[in-house]
């Protein structure tokens, strides 16, 4: 008991940030790789005080060497197999599901035989866990086929079954306190002392490593949670008569109480999506008075989903090479290759750093906004969720998946998004220097300034013209210079790299007039071939005319009114 109550088990800590939105966050981590670390101490322990346990060293040598012998086959003998497996796959088709029958066969057999030795069964479980490669195809195959069966049938008659072998009477004694029995008081007094000594300890030593003290506070409760895996090693020895009922009683209610009021705690105490908060936020607009000469920083990160695993994987590609072993040539190959095959073009102007992220679907922005807050990003390009085929005639993917990302990136980024749509139709005949025609759609507001600043860098080049496109309400003319009604729009347009004469020659200033969004929707249709590049903001500004009476029209939040049009 005093074991158990010791160590964090790395399953429950993994679950609990999960549930809780936390797994990407820097305390996520740090947690994550104290219960990993925990454990390997745990099972360590748990094989030295092995043999110890027995009045005769003979017997305890004995089961240490059966245990070693499993784990050693199931390492030695069971792994390999597995990627034998894998390597007969053919190559996009699920894993055969008579593996996958053979391998509950083989969790059965292996419960049954760390049970015949007296021993924990789920340790049993434990190790044959490590042994499943991690990721597609074997361990995604197990979760997709099992996850739902756990927690929606096993996980409650589980502990319905425990629920029936505690004493509710026992219980009333412990909340109402009144507690007549010593050996009760006892048991609750070591409970709370050892929980109040993994708080204490696991927010000291954060602390002598600068860790901010409420993070300290947080990570100190999270390590601090007890669930599923204590309580299912309670059931078993009280199964084996090591526990009486009313210990067996307090340490169901103590594990009870601890996932309540700890996930209580937590959430009040830490918001994930505040970790990525700035005093200021990067904008575009103060970019873009950078000179010229200035060395763009493009990071590339190719997000893959994690499937069969808790622990998300960021792999930067300068320090892990793509090669045979390195676990990312099905996913990042062909993108990886094909942003440093782009690079080999644009060395001069252009550095290109490349990583490969595998994180759950529902925390994919957390990777996109601590990469873009490390690297301290100006603008994160986001691809749409839908995407059309060559000819534009038919939808050929529309992921929810990627557009939920897209919503959490723009609530929670550090700096500046834009969202990609590709929706040019391909012409072999187009000649790859050829004139790159931008027209920028300007209302109003900070996110249209945003988008002036990124067509004014792109004007530098040469190949590029610039089309200015303002819409005003009918009757209130806008020249060029009054166009610029800010002081901070004005100092973009008239500071930044004054006195180019080819920049100026190749932008183009166009006015019209709208009376409301029908006449906008209808003017954007006309010049939708006209231009290969369309930028547009998403919120407007003071000159609401041109999305008048379409507010309600539109179907894509995330592109705002004129990006839906």
């Amino acid at each position: 008991m005093l074991l158990m109550e010791s160590l964090t088990s790395f399953s429950e800590i993994a679950r609990l940030l999960i549930g809780l939105g936390m797994n990407n966050s820097s305390v996520g981590k740090v947690a994550l790789s104290a219960a990993a670390i925990s454990n390997m101490v745990g099972l360590l322990l748990f094989l030295v005080m092995v043999p110890l346990s027995f009045p005769s060293w003979v017997l305890g040598v004995a089961l240490l060497v059966q245990m070693l012998f499993f784990i050693l086959i199931v390492f030695a003998v069971v792994r390999p197999i597995l990627f034998i497996i894998i390597k007969r796959k053919r190559e996009g088709m699920p894993i055969n599901d008579k593996y996958i029958y053979w391998f509950l066969v083989l969790v059965c057999l292996t419960c049954i035989y760390w049970n015949a030795m007296g021993q924990f069964p789920a340790l049993g479980a434990f190790f044959l866990g490590i042994a499943i490669p991690n990721g597609p195809p074997i361990g995604s195959a197990l979760v997709d086929r099992l996850e739902s069966f756990y927690f929606g049938i096993l996980l409650p008659l589980f502990m319905t079954a425990c629920m029936i072998r505690t004493d509710l009477s026992v219980w009333k004694d412990i909340l109402t306190f009144n507690i007549s029995n010593d050996k009760k008081l006892a048991v609750v007094s070591l409970v709370l002392l050892i929980f109040f000594l993994k708080v204490s300890v696991s927010m000291v030593l954060p602390l002598l490593f600068k860790m901010p003290l409420k993070e300290s506070i947080v990570l100190s409760l999270i390590m601090s949670h007890k669930g599923i895996v204590e309580i299912s090693f309670y059931v078993f020895s009280f199964g084996l008569y090591f526990l009486d009922r009313d210990t067996f009683s307090i340490l169901v209610l103590s594990i009870l109480l601890n996932s309540l009021f700890l996930t209580v705690a937590i959430r009040f105490l830490y918001d994930p999506s505040k970790q990525f908060m700035c005093y200021q936020k990067r904008s575009l607009v103060k970019a873009s008075y950078q000179s010229e000469e200035s060395l763009l920083t493009c990071y590339v990160l190719h997000l893959v989903e994690l499937q069969g695993q808790d622990v998300p994987t960021l792999i930067s590609h300068k320090v892990q090479k793509l090669g045979v072993g390195t676990g990312t040539e099905e996913y990042s190959e062909n993108v990886i290759l094909s942003f440093e095959h782009f690079n080999r073009y644009v060395s001069s102007s252009i550095s290109i750093d490349a990583f490969t992220c595998k994180a759950k679907s529902t925390h994919m922005q957390d990777d996109i906004c601590w990469l873009a807050l490390d690297k301290a990003v100006t603008l994160i390009i986001l691809p749409f969720h839908r995407t059309w085929s060559l000819d534009r005639t038919s939808i050929v993917s529309d992921s929810e998946m990627i557009r939920f990302a897209n919503f959490n990136v723009l609530k929670q980024a550090p700096c500046s998004v834009g969202i990609l749509i590709e929706r040019h139709i391909v012409n072999k005949t187009q000649e790859s220097q050829q004139n790159l025609k931008v027209c920028v759609i300007f209302v109003g507001g900070k996110d249209y300034m945003e988008a002036l600043a990124f067509a004014r860098r792109m004007a530098r080049q040469e190949n590029v013209t610039l089309t200015v496109l303002c819409l005003v309400a009918a009757g209130k003319s806008k020249g060029w210079y009054q166009m610029l009604d800010t002081g901070e729009l004005r100092e973009l347009i008239l500071s930044n790299d004054p006195g180019n004469p080819e920049e100026e020659i190749s932008t183009i200033y166009l006015e019209e007039k709208i009376v409301d969004g029908a006449a906008t929707s209808m003017l954007l249709r006309s010049m939708a071939s006209d231009y290969d590049l369309f930028i547009v903001g998403r919120a407007c500004g003071e000159n609401h005319a041109a999305t008048r009476g379409t507010e309600s029209w539109c179907e894509f939040d995330e592109l705002g009114v004129i990006g839906d049009f």
